[in-house]
């Protein structure tokens, strides 16, 4: 535990992170797989972003794909990102939109050149009951070493729902899976089965 304590003390992080976050990132930065079980207001999003620093900064990761609910996606781009993620760390992060515009398909685009930047792709959970969805969130996995992760990780808890079978389809292309809610099981245990059954 002193080593990875080490470790992520020559990490630079852009906010002070509280006692609980570090014990979070110690336990979980570089694992495989990960469920951050956190309660509502516990800072989880801020742990998330320095667990994908810390891996971009290992040159473990180089792209990230962030699945949120529809009300939530926003506050990723505008502000939990740029509140967190260190200012070394060069990157390029779009907002999936469902419809695309010549120019947000140039944007998308930018997502697949050859660079050291760190690309991060965020997309609303609903996109993923689309084949187009599906298939650019496949394309994105495929040409980047991937950390994937399921903020309020309940919206996948419908094994039979088509979102949810295409998110966990995905999983084993990303390198690194992470899942994130503060209520795993909202009416019974089964919820559990698809968050982990993404996980591994």
């Amino acid at each position: 535990c002193q080593v990875e304590r080490r470790k992520i003390m020559n990490y630079k992080f852009k906010t002070k992170p509280y006692a609980h976050q570090m014990t979070a990132l110690e336990k979980s930065w570089n694992k495989e797989t990960y469920a951050y079980f956190m309660e509502m207001g516990t800072g989880k999003t801020k742990v998330l972003i320095d667990n994908l620093a810390m891996l971009y900064d290992k040159g473990k990761v180089n792209g990230a794909l962030i699945v949120a609910p529809k009300g939530v996606v926003g506050t990723w781009n505008n502000n939990e990102l740029p509140t967190h993620l260190p200012d070394h760390i060069e990157n390029v992060t779009i907002l999936w939109q469902a419809n695309i515009t010549k120019k947000q398909q140039e944007k998308l685009e930018t997502l697949f050149e050859v660079e050291t930047a760190l690309h991060i792709l965020i997309m609303n959970v609903e996109a993923f009951s689309t084949d187009k969805g599906r298939l650019f969130a496949e394309k994105f996995l495929r040409s980047h070493n991937a950390l994937m992760a399921i903020d309020e990780s309940t919206t996948i808890k419908n094994p039979s729902a088509k979102r949810t079978k295409n998110i966990v389809g995905l999983a084993k292309q990303a390198k690194y899976r992470r899942i994130m809610t503060g209520s795993p099981v909202t009416k019974n245990p089964l919820d559990l089965y698809s968050q982990c059954e993404f996980l591994d």
